[in-house]
């Protein structure tokens, strides 16, 4: 059996990498991965200007009086006239500073009466002025190729002037699964059968990766079946599959694939999720063969599928891993290594694993508190209540 690092590698090695390429408008570029440099086409803030609501003034105008004639005010939007000497100018935040000026005193440091006003004595340290390209200059690189784009950098993108990105495609996947046994929710079951749940989920979590993903819905264990939906796969960059890929008489999926493609491996010495296929057809498409228990399938997603479509989409893999303290103990017998379903959750400031009843591959009610992962390498024992353990968040959120 291969470790979890030299499967990755295996397949990281054998990736047809995306060469695809298109122009994205902005609002459409969520998510997306960028394939050229984003460089800036303006100067930001693309003038000088008001860091605050105040008054504008030369502070050598100060030096011998503390009140100066308001003259003129100078507005976002506005083009404002040079600051004449012995003079002050309303200013708005965000405003364009008049030329000449060269600080701004706060509304709330400055009394007005009758057109004139009095500045407080000694000028402030902060001259509370927003200078030209303090934040990036036109031509700037602002983001490298590769970068999975979010809001707040599209946000960025816009104020630099940028209309639309070069992003790589998207990859295209097929995703389908296979069993006699599965029906969909809604239908009656008949005896030994069991409500299909690990199709969705990949194709949920394809969706949130940015792929493309086309439902195959069930194939029977019926080798002509499963030929001809692989046979018909060619224009999927992958091709994903839950059940089939291990070593029962039911289990066709990986030696009808051996057939049409080749397999490079298909044992993990992962718990859960030992069997897993992966290989190619042709120039193009990928192939995985997840196990069809519904855990294993998740997790395999999580630690192979994940990381492929990122290497694929040129970009790196950023894998989250936490160190957190136990809230109870966990033995187990060594060989493998493990990934337990878990509740992580903040207490007096540390991250807390809580590691969940129902570790069995097939037990989808532990998903219901679960939040993140606590792995535990192949040669452990296991570990007690308030070891340190390393944590895998699986989202966002943590109690």
């Amino acid at each position: 059996m291969l470790t979890l690092l030299e499967a990755r590698e295996a397949i990281a090695q054998r990736l047809v990498r995306v060469q695809r390429t298109q122009k994205v408008r902005l609002a459409d570029a969520s998510g997306r991965i960028l394939a050229q440099a984003a460089l800036a086409q303006v100067d930001n803030p693309a003038f000088d200007n008001s860091a605050m609501d105040g008054y504008a003034v030369r502070k050598s105008d100060l030096a011998n009086t503390r009140s100066l004639k308001v003259v003129g005010e100078s507005a976002c939007g506005s083009a404002p006239a040079a600051l004449e000497p012995g003079t002050a100018m309303r200013i708005f935040t965000g405003a364009p500073l008049p030329h000449g000026a060269d600080h701004v005193f706060m509304q709330e440091e400055v009394s007005v009466r009758d057109g004139l006003a009095e500045f407080p004595s000694g000028n402030s340290a902060d001259p509370n002025i927003r200078h030209r390209g303090e934040d990036f200059s036109q031509g700037e690189t602002l983001f490298e190729p590769g970068r999975r784009m979010s809001p707040g950098d599209i946000a960025l993108l816009s104020a630099a002037g940028i209309p639309e990105i070069d992003v790589w495609d998207r990859p295209r996947v097929l995703v389908f699964a296979t069993g006699d046994e599965l029906v969909a929710p809604g239908n009656k079951l008949r005896p030994g059968q069991i409500y299909e749940s690990n199709r969705v989920a990949t194709i949920l979590q394809l969706q949130a990766l940015g792929a493309d993903v086309t439902d195959g819905g069930t194939v029977r264990d019926n080798a002509d079946e499963i030929r001809t939906t692989l046979r018909d796969a060619r224009d999927f960059d992958f091709v994903i599959t839950s059940g089939g890929a291990s070593v029962g008489d039911h289990d066709l999926v990986k030696g009808i694939f051996a057939e049409l493609g080749s397999i490079e491996f298909w044992r993990v010495k992962i718990k859960p999720g030992k069997p897993l296929a992966f290989g190619r057809i042709g120039e193009r498409t990928h192939f995985f063969a997840l196990p069809g228990n519904p855990v294993s399938s998740l997790i395999t997603f999580k630690l192979f599928v994940e990381p492929a479509l990122m290497a694929w989409s040129n970009t790196p893999f950023l894998e989250m891993k936490l160190n957190a303290i136990a809230l109870n103990d966990c033995q187990r017998v060594p060989g493998r290594m493990e990934f337990l379903r878990a509740r992580l959750q903040t207490q007096d400031g540390q991250l807390k694993a809580e590691v969940l009843r129902g570790q069995g591959s097939h037990m989808l009610g532990t998903l219901r508190n679960t939040n993140g992962l606590v792995q535990v390498e192949a040669d452990s024992n296991g570990f007690k209540k308030g070891d340190a353990v390393i944590a895998i968040p699986l989202t966002l959120y943590i109690d």
